[in-house]
């Protein structure tokens, strides 16, 4: 656990912006008396209770899609807000001097948040940037071959739809199986795919769909010695899951930290392994990864603030003891649903494969899902998301003979604000509805 705070070192240089700074040292100390109450709570009860307090959600929301939005505790939003009044202030020498330094100190907490160097890593405002600015700085040809899956988000593979329109390269789709039955199976897939055209494999760290964790350390086993990058979109796993890109084998991870790293919304961070730089050249990073520069321009220096400090809420609790939380409230979830029969499991149940995102298929005629989403909205004040099915963001005529699968699905996302009350009512409301 990083118990030092950032916000400290912020706060330390601000001496043109004292409020700004007495602001800083105030959320310094709440973010020690978390740590403090969180590491002393006796039970797990009063622990999460304890968290949950941290969040502005409206009383009674179940908020079970930060799969899609998560939601930013109170300390970053205030911080972000304290940060564009003294910016707004006097904008030139706020954002070029201690306000717009503290941007890089953030972004040395964001690299070894990830398990990276602070060379190797860049504040973005979320994955469908990186994932775009990685795309747009390969030299690939026409012919080609990028290999991604059928299950990818449209954040992730617009990038690749864009080179295939206009440099000529080819997609190939792997048809991911849901749920999968282990590891060896996905690596499989991975393997029969792979032609000697193949430049690029393009995979979710956690996919979209179904929730599956993808096993990236063995794919790049196979990927790296054949000159084959492997490029992650990571936007569901950052502040779920403790990430660590270098035991992951990536050439790239681009990730959306408004999601489970719970920053201010338009946050994102992206990785490039520093002996990949030499392939990978994106334009807006042609002077370097810093939080400005003349290829970036400037910066939405508030949000990047509070960007800083959800990553040190999150080192506060304890990364292992959040991806512990989110796999211990996901497996109440999927014992609880599981006595539905309507319901069918998407997603793997194997730990390694499993996440704190769990998708089920809807045993009813196409279009309920979307029926049974607004249901536990309207009469239980549940936020879930339906999701669809294969090659959801695949133009027909990149899949010319092929026909996607509607799955006809819910996915839930369980977070640290989460709690079992919760899931016993998203049961009772899914049964009810039934």
């Amino acid at each position: 656990m990083h118990r030092r705070s950032f916000v400290k070192t912020v706060a330390a240089s601000l001496a043109a912006a004292p409020l700004l700074a007495k602001s800083l040292h105030a959320l310094d100390g709440q973010i020690n008396r978390l740590a403090a109450d969180v590491a002393g709570a006796t039970t797990d009860l009063t622990r999460w209770r304890r968290v949950r307090d941290e969040f502005l959600m409206n009383p009674g929301l179940v908020h079970l899609n930060t799969g899609s939005l998560g939601c930013a505790p109170r300390i970053a939003i205030a911080a972000a807000a304290e940060a564009q009044q003294a910016l707004e202030a006097d904008p030139v020498h706020t954002l070029w001097g201690a306000l717009g330094n503290g941007m890089e100190d953030i972004r040395d907490k964001a690299a070894t948040f990830i398990g990276a160097t602070k060379d190797e890593v860049a504040i973005t405002r979320n994955t469908t940037e990186g994932m775009n600015a990685v795309a747009g700085g390969l030299d690939l040809a026409p012919g080609d071959e990028v290999l991604t899956t059928n299950h990818e988000h449209g954040g992730g593979m617009s990038c690749w739809q864009w080179l295939r329109e206009h440099r000529g390269i080819k997609l190939v789709y792997i048809p991911m199986p849901a749920p999968a039955t282990d590891a060896d199976q996905i690596v499989g897939l991975v393997e029969k795919h792979l032609t000697p055209r193949t430049k690029v494999c393009s995979f979710s760290h956690v996919e979209t769909i179904t929730g599956i964790q993808m096993p990236l350390a063995r794919i790049a086993a196979i990927t790296r010695p054949r000159g084959i990058l492997l490029v992650c979109d990571g936007a569901q796993a950052p502040g779920m899951l403790t990430i660590d890109v270098k035991a992951l084998g990536v050439d790239t991870y681009a990730s959306s930290s408004h999601k489970w790293l719970l920053a201010p919304k338009g946050s994102g961070l992206l990785y490039v392994r520093k002996e990949a730089k030499d392939r990978v050249h994106p334009i807006m990073f042609r002077d370097g990864f810093g939080t400005y520069s003349g290829s970036f321009g400037t910066r939405d220096v508030a949000t990047v603030i509070g960007h800083g400090v959800a990553i040190d809420f999150h080192n506060a609790l304890g990364r292992e003891r959040i991806e512990a939380r989110c796999r211990q409230l996901n497996q109440y979830l999927r014992d609880r649903l599981a006595t539905i029969p309507a319901l069918r499991l998407l997603t793997p149940a194997q730990p390694e494969l499993a996440t704190g995102i769990v998708t089920y298929a809807l045993d009813r005629e196409p279009g309920s899902n979307g029926k049974l989403a607004e249901h536990l909205r309207s009469a239980y004040n549940i936020v879930v998301k339906t999701v669809p099915g294969t090659y959801a963001y695949v133009p027909k005529e990149d899949i010319p003979g092929q026909k996607g699968a509607d799955y006809n699905a819910l996915r839930f996302s369980t977070h640290l604000y989460n709690d079992e009350v919760e899931i016993e009512r998203l049961a009772s409301g899914i049964k009810g509805w039934l």
